[in-house]
């Protein structure tokens, strides 16, 4: 028999259900700011964080190729990110910002902080730097 409160059961339930509420509250922002979705968002994000090759995109975000593809075609036909050739290999090619994906990318993060630091702010601030501090571990290449 499986032991429901299990301290790893307990990670997968409440990593879901506060994935499931913050994802809800990004998908009202994301839409209320441009004509976008949720995955549009993160890859815009993702970029902005220096991930630009369509293949560290896919497995960064964990999105089959095909839908990255769809993404990028809706982003650079917005004008929100540009595709360039890498100038140090012609087989990839490069994602890179627009100043419209730049200032998209802050407005629709600038909408989602408050209701996010609403959250944040239930624990007390020595908690806050905690729980981020483990998440970044937690998500880290250690585990198997």
């Amino acid at each position: 028999m499986v032991d429901t409160d299990a301290p790893e059961l307990q990670l997968l339930d409440a990593l879901y259900r506060l994935n499931k509420l913050v994802l809800t509250d990004a998908r009202v922002h994301v839409s209320a700011v441009a004509h976008l979705d949720l995955v549009d968002f993160l890859v815009l994000r993702t970029v902005k964080v220096g991930i630009d090759t369509p293949g560290d995109l896919v497995v960064d975000l964990g999105l089959n190729p095909s839908m990255l593809s769809r993404s990028l075609s809706k982003l650079a036909d917005a004008g929100l990110v540009i595709r360039e050739i890498d100038s140090a290999d012609s087989r990839r090619s490069r994602i890179r910002l627009t100043d419209d994906g730049v200032r998209t990318t802050a407005d629709i993060g600038g909408r989602m902080r408050p209701s996010l630091s609403r959250r944040l702010q239930l624990l007390p601030p020595d908690r806050i730097r905690v729980l981020l501090d483990s998440l970044e571990i937690l998500c880290g290449d250690a585990v198997d």
